[in-house]
């Protein structure tokens, strides 16, 4: 069943005078958390937020063949939850062996065929002869994971988790949803799965992505994910990611995440503040989910 955003099944925060303050909702159990909604939309409308923090990204580090796969493939092998993928030839290179039984994971290789052309040169105005090569398909090749082989160790792999885990770690467990740091795949600083189990897979420290991407996963607890980039989650899970950097005391990423929520809405200030507020009971249902489970020092009432 398609859940409805816009009109929710509880009364969406209605702004007040304008669209400077939210009335809270009868049903709101904590009016601190209504305090920072509040605080934050009045950044985002007046502009007035913290210095943003350089963004960081995990690098590489061993030579591995996927280093040098296509961003899709290097995603497929991401979301089967390993760093690593060989084929047998090039695990038994490394004097590893695949364990009996074990399953491929299918990547993609392009065919590729020579063909000639005929070019103009634009000066001489010759015609010339040239060789250029083309994609005409594509074919599967199969790997297997690091962890479905026995064998020698590799070298000491570089650890990809932070020194110390963001806060919440409990509320992703609790929801099973698991979580892997990966390094950078050149196109996303991380992203939510629900296909073939539930994944938050990050490609940086941030804390602003890793509550971005667990906004995605608690929504996904009551409401049916669409996939791609759909504006309306998109902005749930940056308004949750807000909201809780401001109650953990982080204050480096409002600015981009005041960015990222206008990019969803063709960078219009006054239509960003609308969305907000058309989304915000979703969000509020998201923080008392993650309430439910876990302590949040600044909701504790004295």
């Amino acid at each position: 069943m398609q859940h409805n955003v816009i009109m929710g099944q509880r009364p969406l925060f209605q702004p007040k005078g304008g669209m400077g303050a939210i009335t809270a909702p009868v049903n709101m159990v904590n009016e601190k958390v209504t305090k920072k909604l509040n605080e934050i939309i009045e950044m985002f409308e007046t502009g007035n937020l913290p210095p943003a923090v350089a963004r960081t990204i995990i690098a590489k580090d061993l030579p591995r063949p996927s280093n040098s796969w296509s961003i899709g493939n290097k995603m497929l092998m991401s979301l089967q939850g390993t760093e690593d993928a060989r084929g047998f030839k090039q695990w038994q290179e490394v004097n590893r062996w695949v364990k009996k039984g074990a399953k491929a994971i299918y990547i993609l290789a392009p065919k590729k065929r020579t063909i000639t052309v005929t070019v103009l040169d634009s000066e001489t105005g010759e015609k010339n002869k040239e060789k250029r090569q083309i994609i005409t398909g594509f074919y599967q090749i199969p790997v297997f994971r690091y962890e479905d082989t026995d064998g020698e160790p590799l070298p000491a792999r570089q650890e990809y988790k932070p020194p110390k885990l963001p806060p919440l770690q409990d509320v992703a467990k609790h929801f099973g949803v698991d979580v892997i740091y990966a390094p950078f795949d050149g196109r996303s600083y991380g992203f939510y799965s629900w296909t073939g189990g539930k994944k938050i897979v990050l490609h940086t420290h941030d804390i602003r992505t890793w509550f971005h991407e667990l906004g995605h996963a608690v929504h996904n607890t009551f409401y049916t994910l669409r996939n791609g980039q759909v504006p309306e989650q998109e902005i749930v899970a940056e308004l949750f990611a807000a909201t809780m950097c401001e109650l953990h005391g982080i204050h480096g990423f409002h600015q981009y995440s005041w960015d990222y929520i206008k990019s969803y809405t063709g960078n219009d200030p006054a239509a960003a503040v609308q969305t907000i507020f058309q989304i915000l009971s979703d969000v509020e249902e998201c923080i008392l989910r993650v309430m439910a489970v876990a302590d949040i020092p600044a909701l504790k009432i004295s």
